[in-house]
């Protein structure tokens, strides 16, 4: 009879341990880390209340502020994550302003918001308002850290570098920091977003300033970054330090298309710094897809070890204009 008893406690107890054995699987599937990421991208939203192109309904000149059309795409596209490249509001980023006017369109996705600080934030003192209402969901007020997304790693940095510690040059605080965070990431693919564009053909050009920073990335073989700043899109194929084509390079998208109404010349303020001086314009490589015309959102899907990017334009009849596929390093 002992026996059967022992026997009996015996199996109980091997089942109890084959289901907890279960239930610590099914709770480890639960948790695990999605292994595709999608993110919309998009910089150079929400129009000054005060713009005369303001909620115009007739096309006069260039185009018409589109932020709320734009943030509807992005709504619309259910993505995981939205990055912010920079100029969430313009042109006085007043607490009203967000309140009123980036608050109900793209503020409706602030949950799941990476916030990267741009050049029209900073003209509130220290950028008050943008942190004030981005919060928690700034990673570091010094505007630049890094964090995981799905199975990539996400570096964030401040393109300001007039107006953030050290700037961005070769041995400053940021720099020193990206190298390290770089070299201990063990994610093969690795997404980077700063505000003015490495590359670009628009109104500003390239920008020199960020060119330490994109030489660190591309000694640690990053897939690409992203920028607002151009009132444009633009796509570059992978590049070096040197701005040639390198198929270890990194890949320069720049997408400042989210509703600010399309400059006209010489009436930009994208070709000063956030202090309001005037940056100096250079030269640089020719895009492999440019559009100058159209608001709209970059769309990213981001696999274990590739991304497909596909840009959608406000445009009727023309959902997709630029799309494609690439392979992490």
């Amino acid at each position: 009879m002992i026996s059967r008893r022992r026997a009996a406690a015996r199996y109980g107890l091997a089942v109890l341990l084959v289901l907890v054995l279960v239930l610590v699987w099914l709770l480890s599937r639960c948790s695990a880390e999605p292994t595709t990421i999608r993110m919309a991208a998009v910089g150079d939203m929400a129009c000054d209340p005060d713009d005369p192109d303001f909620d115009r309904t007739t096309k006069e000149r260039g185009d018409l502020c589109r932020h709320q059309a734009v943030s509807d795409l992005a709504v619309a596209m259910d993505p995981d994550v939205l990055l912010g490249l920079g100029d969430f509001q313009y042109e006085l980023p007043a607490a009203e302003a967000y309140r009123t006017v980036y608050g109900p369109s793209f503020g409706r996705l602030l949950d799941r918001t990476v916030p990267v600080f741009g050049n029209q934030e900073y003209k509130v003192q220290d950028a008050n308002t943008f942190t004030a209402y981005f919060g928690d969901r700034i990673g570091d007020p010094r505007g630049y850290w890094s964090q995981d997304l799905g199975k990539w790693h996400l570096v964030v940095l401040n393109s300001n570098c007039a107006a953030v510690a050290g700037g961005c040059g070769a041995g400053s605080p940021q720099q020193t920091w990206l190298a390290q965070d770089l070299a201990e990431n063990d994610r093969r693919c690795v997404i980077a977003a700063w505000h003015h564009p490495r590359w670009s053909t628009g109104i500003a050009g390239s920008d020199v300033r960020t060119a330490d920073l994109f030489d660190t990335l591309y000694d640690h073989e990053v897939e690409l970054v992203l920028s607002g700043h151009e009132a444009d899109y633009e796509r570059f194929g992978p590049l070096n330090p040197q701005g040639r084509p390198d198929t270890h390079g990194v890949r320069q998208y720049v997408i400042g298309t989210g509703g600010q109404a399309h400059y006209l010349p010489g009436k930009s303020d994208a070709t000063r710094d956030e202090r309001g001086d005037p940056l100096i314009r250079t030269d640089g490589p020719s895009s492999e897809y440019a559009d100058f015309d159209h608001h709209g959102v970059l769309e990213l899907v981001l696999a274990p070890d590739s991304w497909t990017w596909r840009f959608h334009p406000l445009e009727a009849g023309r959902p997709v204009t630029d799309e494609g596929r690439a392979s992490c390093h």
